[in-house]
């Protein structure tokens, strides 16, 4: 393939439509016409010679060769981006996108402070969370928010701050006075978000299993969202991070207590790949979060 036979502004165009999965979405995002991005996505498939996108219900599903193309395109424009920046990266005139993968636990108490000061900083860049997976393949996030140490060899890391385990439940449990015991703690029916869903051994089970304990989980769920109602409405309680019983959404409707046994607090820290280490666009995004977080922290202390 020449390159010079091609438009390759054609690849910004098939990016977006893949990754909205749809032409108006993606005209948007582009701030282009509808008309103009349906020619691309036409010119699009002449260039790779497969129809890309197929029409599903009411939108767009891509076809393999799409699909392939979807988790590849995002890290080769970022790199072109890279590129044309050179040593510097100007918020204020950039337009590019970024990518941010965490659990909605990063979304609910790092995000809301750090991607106002951002976008403001940056009004015309786009940032698109996305849930953590275990292998990105070709289509490696800008930043992840991790709650575990990152895969050695590959990935970097910086801290954003430490947290504790406490117990939550909703504001009449009479779990919440009295004396609780370790073992009084195990025996309640406690709900458990795994993002992954599966109810993945975590630091509070290491705590109860010293002491031959196993706790009795009568609900797991793969978000931190509903878990106030549903503690509110539910003889459940659940150990979660203390940051997030302290959101005005949460303690509104639940209350907490210590936990019965001494479970080791845990850090939240910003991942990236070492390829991404020093691109300037990169360093601002890692830089606008940390001070955030930073700043709140102190704010709040």
């Amino acid at each position: 393939m020449h390159l010079r036979r091609h438009d390759l502004n054609l690849l910004v165009i098939l990016e977006a439509v893949l990754r909205e999965g749809s032409i108006s979405a993606a005209a948007r995002r582009l701030n282009l016409t509808q008309p103009a991005v349906s020619q691309g996505l036409g010119r699009a498939r002449v260039m790779f010679g497969d129809p890309l996108m197929v029409r599903s219900g009411r939108g767009l599903r891509p076809t393999r060769r799409g699909a392939e193309l979807r988790t590849k395109l995002g890290s080769l424009l970022a790199h072109v981006g890279t590129l044309i920046e050179g040593s510097d990266f100007d918020p204020a005139r950039a337009q590019r996108s970024f990518t941010i993968a965490t659990s909605d636990l990063g979304e609910l108490i790092v995000l809301p402070t750090a991607l106002g000061r951002l976008a403001s900083a940056a009004p015309a860049c786009r940032f698109d969370i996305r849930p953590p997976r275990h292998d990105f393949g070709d289509d490696i996030p800008d930043l992840l928010l991790m709650g575990a140490a990152p895969p050695e060899g590959s990935w970097l890391a910086r801290d954003l701050y430490e947290d504790r385990f406490v117990m939550l439940a909703g504001k009449a449990h009479p779990a919440l006075r009295g004396t609780l015991t370790a073992e009084d703690f195990a025996a309640l029916p406690q709900a458990l978000v795994s993002p992954r869903g599966d109810g993945a051994w975590g630091p509070v089970d290491a705590a109860l299993a010293e002491k031959g304990l196993r706790r009795h989980v009568g609900l797991t769920l793969t978000r931190f969202t509903s878990l106030p109602a549903i503690l509110a409405e539910s003889g459940l309680v659940a150990a979660v991070p203390a940051l997030y019983a302290a959101l005005p959404a949460v303690s509104r409707v639940c209350a907490v207590r210590p936990l019965p046994v001494e479970v080791p607090p845990f850090t939240m820290r910003l991942v990236w790949h070492r390829t991404r280490d020093a691109e300037p666009a990169q360093k601002w995004l890692r830089d606008g979060i940390l001070s955030a977080v930073t700043d709140a922290r102190g704010s709040s202390s």
